[in-house]
């Protein structure tokens, strides 16, 4: 099943613990990239989430954005320092007095100071907290893993259909390949006899010319494993994290190819490797977008 880099999934969450928004992107990336910062109050969730990010997301760069709208106060212990409380109210008396204010001391503005109120979580809480995370998260992983197999989907399909074009070029190359020692002979033969007209061709030597010559253009080899890694290309395509491996694959591909227009001294396979290095590049600019 293949897997585009490219993706959003999102989910809206609640329970009677916690009620939270989770929004994924993921772009193009040669590793996994991962953004993610969880808001204070769940920050003890992260490493998990992380974690289980990594299991369901192998490449690409991907975003988390998190908003939490509510925590269930049953999960909170609230503190409540009265000595930290009486210090600042006689704080706020002393300044009074001082300069002859006649603002009243509110209970928010004496809450509002660090270590009068303090909420305590247990362990306890947190491990069933960081669950209705966890599950709120692969909700929105689902659901990016979707759009990225619908686009992996399409790119394969395309693929596909391009290495099948690919695949009947080669085929083309083996049919031409088998004339080129005639062809090279009858060329031979004739400018020899335009170049010496009144002298005896040496058949010997002739021969053994084309027989260097064919040597020396055969691409046998190459059209072989051509053909193992248009085989290759093709059982790939549809796995999971595939996409480093086809373009390995692509790059043998090209060196094959590029191979056979050095080698054949003719025309028409020449015509035939442009289209095929051609077709090479659109594929390997798709592949790009696989995870």
């Amino acid at each position: 099943m293949a897997y585009s880099m490219t993706g959003y999934g999102k989910s809206l969450y609640e329970n009677e613990l916690i009620s939270m928004r989770i929004e994924i992107k993921s772009v193009n990336s040669k590793f996994l990239d991962l953004s993610l910062r969880l808001p204070k109050n769940i920050s003890y969730a992260e490493e998990k989430v992380r974690n289980l990010i990594r299991s369901r997301i192998s490449r690409g760069k991907v975003d988390c954005y998190v908003t939490v709208y509510n925590i269930s106060a049953d999960f909170s212990d609230i503190k409540f320092d009265e000595k930290a409380a009486d210090s600042y109210y006689t704080f706020l008396k002393t300044i009074q007095q001082r300069y002859n204010l006649n603002s009243d001391i509110t209970p928010v503005q004496i809450a509002s100071f660090q270590g009068v109120i303090s909420v305590q979580e247990s362990d306890e809480d947190n491990e069933k907290l960081t669950e209705s995370i966890l599950e709120a998260f692969n909700i929105a992983i689902d659901n990016i893993l979707d759009t990225k197999q619908k686009e992996g989907n399409a790119l394969s399909k395309d693929c596909i259909e391009k290495i099948k074009s690919f695949s009947e070029y080669v085929d083309n190359i083996e049919k031409l390949s088998f004339d080129i020692p005639t062809q090279y002979k009858q060329k031979l033969e004739k400018r020899l006899e335009e170049l010496l007209s009144d002298v005896k061709i040496d058949d010997a030597k002739l021969t053994q010319e084309v027989a260097f010559f064919a040597d020396r253009a055969c691409v046998d080899e190459e059209i072989t494993r051509l053909k193992s890694h248009i085989n290759q290309f093709i059982s790939n395509i549809d796995k999971d994290s595939g996409g480093k491996k086809l373009d390995f694959i692509i790059q043998e591909m090209l060196r094959e190819t590029n191979t056979i227009a050095s080698k054949a001294n003719n025309l028409d396979i020449t015509n035939n490797t442009l289209e095929m290095k051609y077709l090479l590049e659109k594929i390997r600019e798709q592949i790009q977008n696989l995870e």
